[in-house]
């Protein structure tokens, strides 16, 4: 599990539209939609994705509400 696949899910979740619309597919079921990341390569904690939300943030200059 790492910061870096989660801030590479991020990216991939801001460009491709049609992995965006499979993810939100399943969203409602927890346990599903950690299963579609990980099979889909990405690995990571929500404790990983706040990190790497904030990184992302401080890398475009983005002040979170």
């Amino acid at each position: 599990m790492s910061v870096e696949s989660a801030k590479a899910y991020i990216n991939r979740m801001r460009s491709d539209e049609a992995f965006k619309n499979l993810v939100n597919e399943g969203a409602e079921d927890e346990q599903a939609s950690w299963a579609l990341l990980k099979e889909h390569g990405f690995e990571f904690t929500m404790n990983e994705f706040r990190q790497a939300q904030d990184e992302i943030y401080a890398e475009h200059g983005i002040t979170p509400l």
